[in-house]
């Protein structure tokens, strides 16, 4: 078997376990308090987080969300934002960052700057399209339900949904007609306020946050547009960077959820509500391993685990596959696309 084909089975294989990844758990958590003595599990995936333990008892949102839930019961304990808070844009826009890393892989398969920009072309544009009807179309409500009109919101994950549902307490029917940023900005307000409510300007301080999320999210969309047209325009002018750049970026991947979920702990950590139950001081969260935190002079403590779970140890799999690939590609292959 030649390696132009062997390059590109292990490109297709990181490519289906990306699809994988999608809708694994990447990182476990669980947090012990004496009034919980099996812990409180929850479990990180790149579109929400979910609980750590399967539940088997009781209504549909306590089988999906009922250990994040408690999480943040004892984080209101010592002040700290709900889970929901945390990234947002993130989970929001989860499913087409995935599809444009397996656009990229994609093209990495093709031969040819030409075929590989119009790849990228075809790719882009379906991301493009997907995400608009996602994230701003708004359906409509009648005096008839059968005539109700489904909003982008229902172009969201299923996970994503299941956040929306149980987080804010609702039922499906109640948000369908929202479009996805209608629902990105409902779920960061109904955390936020819960936040806030420890102390005064609740409302002023939620909406100000919320402010800033629609600011940031058209930030990053302009920014993932803009770094699609240069990915073309780079590989019709057959820079080599961008070439590379197709397959280096899918195989960061384990890198770039460290450095957010680290990122994002210790926003957790030094952004406090100083009414909370109980006053410490900020801290940074166990990003990997045990950890301890001590509830003040009250004696009582905090115990936290966190580790990686099967998800990431598929990401890490599927960048050693790339790697291998991008190996295999960078000789053979580079005369043949006049490289």
């Amino acid at each position: 078997m030649g390696k132009a084909i062997i390059f590109r089975l292990l490109t297709a294989a990181a490519i289906l376990l990306l699809i994988v990844i999608y809708f694994s758990p990447i990182w476990w958590v669980k947090l012990d308090a004496p009034a919980y003595p099996k812990g409180v599990p929850i479990n990180f995936h790149v579109n929400g987080v979910f609980n750590g333990r399967q539940v088997e008892e009781g209504e549909f949102c306590d089988k999906v969300m009922f250990h994040v839930l408690e999480m943040d019961v004892l984080n209101h304990f010592v002040g700290m934002y709900p889970i929901a808070t945390g990234g947002p844009i993130e989970r929001g826009l989860s499913q087409f960052l995935f599809a444009f890393l397996i656009t990229l892989l994609v093209a990495f398969m093709v031969s040819g700057p030409k075929l590989q920009a119009s790849a990228l072309s075809v790719g882009f544009g379906i991301i493009l399209v997907w995400a608009y009807m996602t994230l701003f179309t708004q359906g409509s409500v009648t005096s008839t339900p059968e005539q109700h009109t489904q909003g982008g919101v229902s172009l969201m994950s299923e996970g994503y949904q299941h956040t929306l549902q149980c987080g804010m307490d609702m039922e499906p029917d109640e948000f369908q007609e929202w479009s996805g940023f209608q629902a990105m900005q409902a779920v960061l307000r109904n955390a936020l306020y819960k936040y806030y409510s420890m102390g005064e300007s609740a409302k002023a301080n939620t909406e100000r946050g919320v402010a800033l999320l629609v600011t940031a999210t058209y930030v990053v969309i302009g920014v993932l547009i803009a770094t699609m047209l240069v990915f073309i325009v780079g590989l019709l002018w057959k820079n080599n960077l961008f070439y590379w750049l197709l397959v280096i970026i899918p195989i960061l991947l384990p890198v770039f959820f460290l450095l957010e979920y680290a990122g994002w702990l210790w926003f957790f950590g030094h952004n406090l509500h100083p009414g909370g139950p109980f006053t410490i001081k900020p801290f940074m969260p166990t990003v990997l391993g045990e950890g301890l935190i001590n509830l003040g002079n009250t004696g009582g403590r905090f115990v936290t685990y966190s580790y990686p779970n099967y998800g990431f140890g598929l990401m890490v799999l599927s960048s050693i596959l790339l790697t291998l690939a991008g190996l295999l590609r960078r000789k053979p292959l580079r005369k043949a696309d006049g490289r």
